[in-house]
Parts: structure tokens; C-alpha cells; sequence
């Protein structure tokens, strides 16, 4: 397990003035899988996603092409799936020896860092830390806490990382119970432009397409991914500069 000061001393910035594409993004990606310890399995796991017979990114809504490429996946999705499929592993030990307002106080980076749970949890107040229930347990909890609450006032959040798979199963879950509140990360990202561009613009969606940067001189590109996507903005300026 790599704890928070020493994944901060592993931390750096430097200036990347090369393609965003290419064997630059080959060896980041290849990088991502050996953090992980997935290199030969995430790379089997990579011919398959975003393919007709395989399975859709948990980055983004990537199409499934009926004739794909080797590889239908972008470096971020690629990344994404990397740290889904982790061998790192966050048994219940771990807990036993972090509170819960210690952990507040790690960056995302190192609580990413930690791997998957291996075991349900339940927070201890008296120790504050969690501590592992069995699953019929968490499953009762979780049964007679709903059972308390009327159907109605419940919100069913779903991430955006989620498998269509997974939140189908999610969404009967929430329909059964008798609620149809299920708001995802897309509908937290979305639902503030739906009604703020009909009032500024008259359409709730952008009004850019693709064809639109092949008769454009100047783009401006704005967004809380630029940082971590730049290969879109190296798409969009590559399609203008052609």
C-alpha cells in the first residue's frame, strides 16, 4: 500500500510541449497498467472495449463501431479502466489502522491509491473508523433503513463510471422499491446548462458540431477537462489547421 507522503514525493509537474497522441500516449498508458498490476490482463481488456462484442468505456459514452479499430479507446479511457480492474486490494486491516478523520485528510490521488475494498464496512463512531460487517448484515441494515423511509423521499445516485449493466440492475432496484429518483454524475453535470442555455442561447444543448471546425479560424476551448483531455483540443485544432 503506498501511504499519502510518500505518493506525494511521487508527484510532479513538468511542461508537455509534445503530441497529445501517439507513443507518448502509448507509454502513458502502458505506465497505467503496470501501476495497477494489470499490464497483461488490461491489455486483453483494452482489445475489447468499446467493440461490438465487448463492453462500453466506464469514461465516457465512446460508440461501439461496427468495423472497430485494434484499439476504440482514448488514453483517459484506457486509464479509467485501468484503475476499475486493479489488483491493489483494501482489505479491512487497513482500516484498523487509519481513522476516518485521518483519511479525510489524504488527497484523492492516495485514497485512489489504496485499491479496491475486499469487504463491507460500517463507520464506528466510538473508534471512528470503519470496521467489517458481514454482507447479510449490511444487507439488513441497508433493508430495515429503507423500509423506515418513505419511497419518495429517497435519491438512488448513481457515478457515471458505473457499467449500463450495473446501473440497469441499479435503476430495477430503485423502480422495485417505488422511487424514480435517480440521478447520475451526467444529470449533476447537465441539469445546470439545460436551463440556463435555453435562456441565454434558446437550445438546452451546444449548437458545435464536427463539420463546424473544418470552416473556423479561431476555437476556443473551455471545460473542467482541458487539463486532463487535451487530445480533444488537439483534435479540434488539427481539423481547423487542416
Amino acid at each position: 500500500m503506498s501511504d499519502p507522503e510518500t505518493l506525494k514525493h511521487q508527484e510532479s509537474f513538468e511542461t508537455y510541449d509534445r503530441p497529445a497522441g501517439g507513443w507518448g500516449s502509448v507509454k502513458a498508458v502502458a505506465s497505467a497498467l503496470m501501476e495497477e498490476h494489470v499490464t497483461g490482463r488490461g491489455a486483453h481488456v483494452v482489445m475489447h472495449q468499446n467493440k461490438p462484442d465487448g463492453y462500453a468505456c466506464v469514461s465516457c459514452s465512446w460508440a461501439k463501431p461496427a468495423h472497430p479499430h485494434v484499439v476504440e479507446a482514448c488514453e483517459n479511457g484506457i486509464k479509467a479502466t485501468a484503475w476499475e480492474i486493479t489488483r491493489k486490494r483494501t482489505p479491512p486491516e487497513f482500516f484498523q489502522q487509519h481513522t476516518v478523520s485521518e483519511l479525510m485528510s489524504w488527497s484523492d490521488h492516495a485514497l485512489e491509491a489504496q485499491g479496491r475494498l475486499t469487504a463491507p464496512l460500517r463507520w464506528d463512531p466510538q473508534t471512528d473508523q470503519y470496521v467489517e460487517v458481514s454482507w447479510d448484515d449490511a444487507f439488513a441494515d441497508i433493508g430495515s433503513r429503507l423500509r423506515a423511509l418513505d419511497p419518495k423521499s429517497v435519491v438512488f445516485y448513481m457515478s457515471g463510471r458505473a457499467s449500463l449493466e450495473t446501473a440497469y440492475l441499479y435503476q430495477l432496484l430503485a423502480r422495485m422499491y417505488g422511487c424514480n429518483n435517480l440521478p447520475d454524475s451526467s444529470n449533476m453535470c447537465h441539469e445546470s446548462t439545460s436551463v440556463a442555455l435555453p435562456k441565454t442561447i434558446g437550445v438546452g444543448v451546444g449548437t458545435v458540431t464536427l463539420d463546424d471546425f473544418d470552416h473556423t479560424d479561431c476555437i476556443f476551448f473551455f471545460g473542467q477537462n482541458v487539463g486532463t483531455n487535451p487530445a480533444h483540443a488537439a483534435l479540434a485544432a488539427g481539423r481547423a489547421q487542416a
